[in-house]
């Protein structure tokens, strides 16, 4: 199993999100919620190629699509999300790198306090290719997890001003 920390660095790292690939195949983005019971928020790829987004056990937006495994062509974004300042604290979940295989540091002087003018993309990209992402946004951060593929992309990025 691969575990990506997404996080941000406020002093202490703040964890928002984790990024995991599991048996081999299966991805997996998780918002730690914990402190609401029943509730386990998160987005799923699965080796079968069955994409959704889960809440309370109810799975919404569920999809068939290509498998995430070495047949995988071209890029699929697996989930966005807007990440605003405070909000990290507010969820009050710290991030000892020690509990993954990496961890995407978020600088706190990269997040903006507009809700939503900065957000993480998750992606899956065949080798060597770039993910889509919002046009005209800034790449604020990103990195690749090559640890099989597709790979893994995670982008911090900012969306330009309506």
């Amino acid at each position: 199993m691969h575990q990506i920390g997404i996080a941000v660095k406020d002093g202490d790292l703040y964890l928002i999100a984790t990024a995991v690939r599991a048996a081999a195949t299966d991805v997996y983005v998780n918002w730690p919620r914990d402190h609401v019971a029943g509730w386990k928020p998160h987005t799923s790829f699965h080796a079968s190629g069955q994409h959704h987004q889960k809440s309370f056990g109810k799975a919404l937006g569920v999809r068939n699509e290509q498998k995430p495994d070495v047949t995988f062509r071209g890029t699929r974004t697996v989930v966005s999300f807007g990440v605003a300042t405070g909000e990290h604290t507010a969820v009050n979940v710290r991030c000892d790198p020690k509990d993954f295989s990496a961890v995407f540091e978020i600088p706190l002087a990269l997040v903006r306090p507009e809700k939503y003018s900065t957000w993480v993309y998750v992606d899956l990209v065949e080798p060597g290719m770039d993910p889509l992402l919002f046009p005209g946004a800034t790449i604020r951060k990103q990195e690749t997890y090559k640890d099989a593929e597709p790979w893994i992309v995670l982008t911090f990025l900012e969306i330009p001003p309506r």
